[in-house]
């Protein structure tokens, strides 16, 4: 399982837009900008406990945009996909197709990199 944080980070990327403004803003500053709550509060001159409520449903919301909507989930299946497809095409010896499997590492190549 990949580190809160960092998946947090990954979903505010995707879902950014659907959060309301004062929930993007906080996510983007607890997770992206390394801002305590108590750096945010001071900030967006509200409390502590404040901060920590809409944190905590924005992390709620993003959660529940990934389960309905399935964007990074979709992301990570390709990736792995076309990781699979560049291996295998290691293992083709032929020189006849050395053309044919340059392409297909390209081409799995730019879904990995579109991530």
């Amino acid at each position: 399982m990949m580190e809160k944080k960092f998946i947090y980070s990954i979903l505010y990327d995707y879902y950014k837009e659907l959060l309301k403004d004062n929930q993007a803003n906080i996510i983007d500053l607890y997770y992206n900008q390394d801002y305590s709550l108590s750096e945010i509060a001071e900030d967006m001159n509200i409390s502590r406990q404040g901060v920590h409520d809409a944190l905590k449903r924005a992390e709620k919301s993003l959660t529940d945009f990934e389960d309905k909507i399935k964007l990074f989930y979709k992301y990570e299946k390709y990736q792995k996909a076309a990781e699979k497809i560049i291996k295998l095409t290691a293992e083709i010896d032929d020189e006849k197709y050395k053309e044919t499997v340059k392409q297909i590492r390209n081409e799995a190549g730019k879904i990995i990199n579109e991530g």
